[in-house]
């Protein structure tokens, strides 16, 4: 099995090769409104800490925490109650079309299918309208001041210690479900079962995951400090390269996925070229 660093240069190679995938990343990241008005509004030096999964398409702001003061919840948009009920739902369903796209075109990239973004935006829609919904049923309830007028105090910092393990846990089960989705071409159940399956038998999957995580976390503080610290070239430089890293951690993480997932179809082999003489394994070997 490759390394996580074998794979990375393969990524990354992947992701020069499709370059135009990388709007994606950069469009979701410049909507986090709230982020580049923290950065831009910041004065000195920040170092930040992150760690993350891939369960999502990676942006910038994955290795990037913004300076706050104080702790609060936003969405960056404008959800008085007026906005909310039409606003939202159309941010959600573009949203599920750029992931459902984006996805669905690194994975046929990856395996050789003939499917274009528009069309893979239009085939795997359900799924990911679903999955990107999901948060929102949780931040904007927040935002609009369910819990508190969007700050976390009182019972709505408790309800958070309370549910944060739940998340976490849950994080980690079910981060391959939007890569399987695409990968096995199935609906959003069957490839929430699949991870929570490659999830529980640890191994690779557990490997990986901690890999990643290290990654991010080792690449935070350099991205930080460039990003908030360097005023606006730093957060173009950032919004720029980040779209970029994040395109080939995508392809690095589908490229896993089919690998250890036995009803997803081969990426191919892992040739010397590629950094690593040990072939990728067959669907009888996973």
């Amino acid at each position: 099995m490759p390394s996580f660093w074998t794979r990375l240069a393969d990524g990354w190679e992947r992701a020069l090769d499709h370059l135009p995938l990388a709007l994606v990343p950069l469009v979701l990241a410049l909507v986090q409104t709230d982020k580049i008005g923290s950065v831009l509004a910041f004065d000195g030096v920040h170092i930040g800490l992150r760690l993350g999964i891939p369960a999502s398409v990676v942006t910038v702001w994955q290795f990037v925490d913004p300076p706050s003061s104080g702790v609060t919840v936003t969405t960056g948009l404008p959800l008085s109650h007026p906005f909310a009920a039409t606003l939202v739902p159309a941010i959600v369903a573009l949203e599920a079309a750029l992931h459902a796209g984006y996805f669905g075109a690194i994975a046929a990239a990856l395996v050789d299918r003939d499917r274009s973004f528009a069309a893979s935006a239009g085939a795997y829609f359900g799924p990911f309208l679903v999955i990107t919904a999901l948060p929102y049923l949780v931040v904007v309830p927040v935002a609009l001041g369910v819990f508190g007028l969007g700050s976390l105090d009182g019972g709505a910092v408790v309800a958070v210690l309370v549910l944060l393990p739940v998340w976490l846990v849950a994080s980690y089960l079910l981060w391959a479900t939007p890569y399987l989705v695409v990968l096995r071409e199935t609906g959003l159940v069957a490839a929430a079962r699949g991870s929570y399956e490659l999830a529980v038998d640890g191994g690779p999957y557990f490997a990986y995951t901690a890999g990643y995580a290290g990654f991010v976390l080792l690449v935070s503080p350099f991205v930080s400090v460039v990003v908030v610290s360097v005023p606006l070239v730093g957060l173009l430089v950032g919004l720029a390269g980040g779209s970029v890293l994040g395109l080939a951690l995508n392809f690095v993480t589908m490229g896993f996925v089919a690998d250890i997932d036995p009803e997803s179809p081969s990426v191919g082999p892992w040739t010397e070229e590629r950094g690593d003489s040990v072939g990728s394994p067959t669907p009888d070997e996973r």
